[in-house]
């Protein structure tokens, strides 16, 4: 039975992890499984979002926010992005409009979802692949991803993550999002999430020593989102608590070190 089998949290908590877990969805368990789930993305998300008050653009919104003011922070302006593990490419809007990239390209071994991507995405510089062999290497000055890793067997993450390194310039940035580990809750909700009970999720440690063992060196982790809508009047609070392991998800800075 799972630690946490009959630990109840109260609703609101469960309402904000569901988000994140669900948003996380990009990502893949196994190709046939997230094929298959891949025209029905946005129906499941949005009843899994349903709990937390807010919709999946303020959540969005949120990770690339993040990932702008800590961009800035580096003097850093990336022109284009790949999104590791795009699923159906719900992010490349928001990469697009809230970072300024001009070019963006999606990698996801689901040709599935790849299919419903290039439907949806209408921006004539947004390119989808579902072959690892076809991310441009030495190319990216910004790479993305939203709780991939934890569906990736933990074998081949390395793999994983040395791809991406691969796919960045010296100098590129890899903006890492997971769900927290450290959350009792999580292991909570996501036990009860069927595409989720299995998936193994990394430890901020983890996935630190993960990115450097790939060859970047870690420059951050910082959690966030703490507070669902209904408890929005202390969300400026969280500046403050970024150091604190609590949040729904963290993001984990790395960059790949200048030639």
């Amino acid at each position: 039975m799972p630690l946490f089998a009959n630990i109840k949290p109260p609703l609101w908590l469960c309402g904000i992890l569901v988000m994140f877990l669900v948003m996380g969805h990009s990502e893949k368990k196994s190709l046939a499984e997230f094929d298959a789930y891949a025209a029905e993305y946005d129906a499941a998300l949005n009843q899994g979002l349903r709990l937390t008050g807010e919709s999946k653009e303020y959540y969005a919104e949120g990770r690339v926010g993040h990932i702008g003011a800590q961009m800035a922070r580096l003097g850093l302006q990336p022109s284009n992005c790949l999104d590791f593990g795009c699923g159906t490419g719900t992010s490349a809007a928001f990469l697009r409009d809230g970072l300024g990239i001009r070019t963006y390209t999606g990698y996801d071994p689901s040709n599935d979802s790849i299919s419903e991507a290039k439907q949806a995405v209408s921006w004539t510089e947004a390119t989808f692949v579902a072959e690892a062999a076809a991310v441009p290497r030495q190319h990216f000055d910004l790479a993305f991803t939203n709780g991939v890793f934890h569906h990736i067997p933990p074998d081949q993450r390395e793999e994983a993550a040395r791809l991406v390194f691969e796919s960045l310039k010296p100098g590129g940035v890899f903006a890492f999002w997971e769900n927290n580990r450290w959350n009792p809750a999580v292991h909570w909700v996501m036990s009860r999430v069927p595409f989720d009970r299995d998936a193994q999720m990394l430890f901020p440690h983890q996935a630190r020593r993960l990115l450097r063992q790939a060859g970047l060196k870690v420059l951050r982790t910082d959690h966030l989102f703490f507070f669902p809508a209904r408890l929005a009047a202390l969300r400026p609070l969280e500046r403050w608590l970024r150091r604190v392991p609590l949040g729904g998800q963290y993001l984990v800075l790395a960059q790949k070190p200048q030639a």
